[in-house]
């Protein structure tokens, strides 16, 4: 019999290799609520070592390197992180929202509760319920429909109360003055958050960080009700008019439909786009496969691109490709930068326009990445169709990224689906619509990236 390690001392711990670690650490703080230990970076600021804790389970990672190679970089990983916690469900949304992918959905099997998803850096994670699934019967009511502790954490983010705090403004009066509010309603606010583990409180009427309140301090949380967070927090209250009509109420609230309302109001606009970049869809990751490959590809339209970073990398990875980004003008206005500092800007075209308007003609690849998610059935039509009708007739293709799930896939709620109305079709469903633009899906399914991705071709028409 060969050695066995019977020391107490002895640990495994994975080390997770990925491009772009302090993005990578922020991901796992907002999906898995972790905890950095300690963080080294070498002369050029690569991150060559970081310890990470989510609860009692410990990790490390650093950037790529020519040695260490990424997920993203090395076509897929074989290796699955396992991690039981106490609420899979929770934690698969939370996986979602900050920008990974889901491969297997949450669901119950003869083993318990668990799924598989991606994150944005490549790694698969298995995760599953540490224990009994939490059930209706035990579930806290007043919990679950408290409304109170998310406006009070909107409220203290919109008024930049931390950054007064850490300015050194401690007392309910200064932070009033600061913020321009009523002293006693925000001594009231930050008192109530205390109870909740935000903030802390070293003497009467006098406020502290911790943990919780300085992550108030990132602006990726997108918190401020003076933007996009705004939109979306407010945007709840419409929910009764969603699911009784099956069509968004945002309008109730803003006077506007939600894609009218941003384009009066830029400022939150400039919001919505910071989100849907790299936070909102996930690192970009230009590597997902073709079913016939990539030889045949010279041009690329990335529809609905938002301000380039995914068209970004496809330009950065591919050398002779050409692109061409597809936005409204107020959006691709803000793409000049990314496209300069990805050294691709001689490559690419930028079109300012709706998308349901003709599109760009002749490209060998049109690219809709997290779009279809955002509209209604007889939209997604529509958009499928000017793809349909710009592709290149002898072998253009469309991938799709986003708005399409496995076929058995549970459905979830989601904030576009209040907002704007949107839906996510199954394959099945999916390919009807395909179908009604003159389309046929020729592929679905995970890659090795984690991503859920669909191509279509242009159906052969009559002569």
């Amino acid at each position: 019999m060969g050695y066995v390690p019977t020391s107490p001392s002895l640990t495994l711990r994975p080390r997770l290799v990925v491009a772009d670690a302090a993005r990578a650490i922020d991901y796992y703080r907002r999906a898995f609520g972790a905890v950095e230990i300690e963080r080294h970076a070498g002369p050029d600021g690569a991150i060559v070592h970081a310890e990470l804790a989510i609860g009692d389970a410990g990790f490390t990672l650093k950037d790529e390197d020519a040695t260490d190679r990424a997920p993203t970089s090395a076509g897929g990983t074989p290796v699955l992180l396992m991690l039981a916690v106490d609420d899979v469900d929770a934690v698969a949304r939370h996986m979602v929202t900050a920008g990974g992918t889901v491969v297997l959905p949450v669901k119950d099997t003869p083993a318990g509760r668990g799924g598989r998803l991606a994150d944005p850096f490549g790694h698969l994670w298995m995760i599953s319920q540490n224990g009994p699934a939490p059930v209706n019967a035990d579930a806290d009511l007043g919990r679950l429909t408290d409304l109170q502790t998310p406006w009070c954490v909107h409220v203290a983010a919109t008024l930049r109360i931390p950054e007064h705090i850490a300015a050194g403004r401690t007392s309910a009066t200064e932070l009033a003055a600061a913020a321009d509010c009523d002293a006693h309603a925000l001594d009231c606010v930050l008192g109530y958050l205390v109870t909740q583990g935000v903030f802390t409180q070293p003497a009467a009427g006098r406020y502290a960080l911790n943990d919780a309140a300085r992550r108030l301090l990132e602006p990726a949380r997108f918190l401020d009700l003076s933007g996009i967070g705004g939109r979306m927090a407010h945007a709840w209250s419409t929910l009764l008019g969603y699911v009784k009509t099956g069509r968004p109420h945002y309008s109730e609230s803003f006077g506007l439909p939600f894609w009218e309302d941003l384009a009066a109001h830029p400022e939150v606009a400039a919001s919505f786009d910071a989100l849907m970049g790299p936070a909102g869809h996930g690192a970009p990751d230009p590597r997902f496969e073709l079913a016939d490959g990539w030889d045949q590809v010279r041009t690329v339209v990335d529809v609905g691109g938002g301000t380039g970073a995914m068209l970004a990398e496809l330009l950065r990875a591919r050398p002779a490709l050409a692109g061409t980004l597809v936005d409204l003008p107020g959006t691709v206005a803000r793409a000049a930068d990314t496209f300069a500092a990805a050294g691709v800007g001689d490559r690419v075209t930028v079109v300012g326009q709706s998308f349901f308007d003709p599109l760009p003609t002749g490209a060998d690849l049109y690219l809709l990445m997290k779009v279809l998610n955002d509209w209604p059935d007889e939209e997604t039509v529509t958009i499928l169709r000017r793809c349909a009708e710009a592709a290149h007739p002898g072998g253009g293709r469309i991938v799709i990224m986003g708005g399409v799930s496995p076929d058995g896939a549970a459905r979830h709620l989601t904030i576009e689906m209040v907002l704007v109305g949107g839906r996510t079709n199954t394959v099945t469903d999916f390919t009807e619509l395909a179908r009604r633009a003159d389309l046929k899906v020729v592929a679905a399914g995970p890659q090795r990236s984690g991503r859920f991705v669909v191509e279509c071709r242009p159906a052969e028409r009559p002569a």
